[in-house]
């Protein structure tokens, strides 16, 4: 069955030869797989719209399996980011996240126009950092796995004293419940300057003008690495990379 829609690719790997496969997350079917025939031939006609962070109208054959890329027009492919090393590699990374967490063929025009904002934000913003940990936290929202970091995530209470980030909880614990745990699960100490930091940036329909520092910057970052690792069952590929250009204070 024909279809059309507008969509990103995420990411593409060789098939073949002469081919590739794309994941698109689309407007319409939600994310997709297809076969770009002839793509990696030096005269094959769609080979251009088969590069990361290429927007375009795509029509497509849908099949039992891989769909496959018909016809391409392409809308935007993102110089502002694909001329930028570390722009690529949070797009990467947060292209990871999105494909991790969204489920193939189940259409949320939300989360479609969630990450073309993440790209503009990422395009336009010389703060990643802030960049990334709202994308993170808007994209969890909007698959039900938003951390809780407002209170207790077991008990409920209000927080004081010591407080912890459990990934398996999905939350904080406070003292308490953190001494009730079972052995084996992570428990990370976080201060109330982190936990504050990734409460407000979760509260924030749009880029939060928050820029953070020191321990509140590494203590948020890591927390949010774990959970999303918890979450996706993996650690992302280019999550590697991120933590490089974060040390080096990018």
């Amino acid at each position: 069955m024909l279809y059309q829609t507008e969509g990103i690719v995420l990411s593409s790997m060789d098939l073949g030869e002469d081919d590739r496969i794309v994941s698109i997350l689309t407007a319409q079917k939600g994310l997709v797989r297809a076969v770009v025939r002839g793509a990696r031939k030096p005269t094959g006609r769609l080979a251009a719209v088969t590069q990361p962070f290429c927007r375009a109208d795509f029509q497509l054959y849908g099949r039992s399996s891989l769909d496959r890329v018909i016809q391409v027009s392409l809308l935007d492919s993102y110089p502002g980011i694909v001329g930028d090393y570390a722009k690529v590699v949070y797009a990467s990374y947060l292209a990871e996240v999105v494909s991790g967490l969204m489920p193939e063929h189940e259409r949320n025009p939300g989360v479609y126009r969630l990450f073309l904002a993440i790209l503009d934000s990422i395009k336009e913003s010389n703060e990643l950092w802030t960049v990334a940990r709202w994308a993170e936290l808007r994209l969890l929202r909007s698959a039900g796995f938003l951390p809780s970091f407002d209170g207790c995530s077991s008990c409920g209470r209000s927080l004081a004293g010591s407080v912890y980030f459990s990934p398996q909880a999905g939350g904080v614990l406070c003292g308490a419940c953190r001494a009730e745990t079972t052995t084996g699960e992570m428990l990370m100490p976080v201060s109330s300057g982190s936990v504050k930091t990734l409460s407000l940036i979760a509260a924030s329909a749009d880029r939060p003008n928050i820029v953070a520092r020191g321990k509140v910057r590494d203590e948020a970052a890591l927390v949010m690495r774990e959970y999303i690792a918890q979450v996706l069952g993996k650690r992302p590929k280019s999550l590697s990379l991120v933590e490089r250009l974060e040390e080096e204070g990018s």
